[in-house]
């Protein structure tokens, strides 16, 4: 489309002008006969003063109107009315809201729009799988865990050896203690340093296994605290 500037002299002798966007000197000529047709005038000139102008929102209307009869006469099912399905709704919105709006570039955006979340599932599905594999690895870690963990079984064995090993001591004690007082006239006797020596050892020692037995009885009574220390360990 071009704009041409349409100069003319009316009746009463006076000039003006106008100008009008059409595709040829010659619509534009008609366009401006049909605009003033109420009125008495000579075209005194005619020219263009800027080509490949915009066509006007009406100019657009009026051409999608025709384009639109030439399909609608091809009859339905045509095979241009079919690769027109959609495009004039989307000109009649350009004109309307001044888009700049095709069917290709919608469909540019839709694929885009597919491609991206397309990455994003794949993305939620590596991630997924990462998940899994670090859901396997701590539950074979957990299983390894668990074949380290001292069983009831276990616990009660020991105990028992401990509790074993504390009555030991306290004999071991009270012959001790029995020494001390035989060898109590000759304190400076060896078999009475080795009797003091020998009592103090086995109060240590029986000191040191009842605090073992204590921590084992709270493992029995308190499984949960066994199992979570056991696995903070591993």
């Amino acid at each position: 489309m071009n704009t041409y500037k349409i100069t003319f002299q009316r009746e009463n002798g006076t000039t003006g002008t106008d100008r009008f966007v059409a595709a040829t000197e010659a619509q534009a000529r008609r366009d401006f006969r049909e605009c003033y047709r109420h009125e008495n005038y000579t075209i005194t000139s005619a020219e263009m003063v800027v080509d490949n102008a915009p066509a006007t929102k009406e100019q657009e209307r009026k051409a999608l109107a025709k384009i639109r009869k030439i399909v609608e006469e091809l009859g339905p099912g045509s095979y241009i009315g079919t690769a027109f399905e959609g495009c004039f709704e989307i000109a009649e919105s350009n004109i309307e809201n001044d888009f700049a709006c095709s069917m290709k570039q919608r469909w540019e955006a839709i694929e885009k729009e597919c491609k991206a979340v397309a990455l994003e599932r794949d993305d939620a599905q590596n991630a997924a799988i990462a998940a899994q594999n670090e859901l396997e690895q701590k539950c074979q870690e957990l299983a390894e865990c668990q074949k380290h963990l001292i069983s009831s079984t276990d616990l009660f064995a020991i105990h028992e050896l401990i509790s074993l090993e504390i009555s030991n001591l306290k004999k071991d004690a009270e012959t001790a203690a029995a020494n001390i007082v035989e060898y109590a006239s000759n304190p400076d006797s060896p078999e009475f340093k080795q009797a003091v020596n020998a009592h103090r050892k086995s109060i240590s020692d029986k000191t040191f296994y009842c605090e073992i037995e204590k921590r084992i009885e709270m493992f029995q009574i308190y499984p949960f605290a066994k199992f979570m220390i056991h696995l903070i360990n591993c």
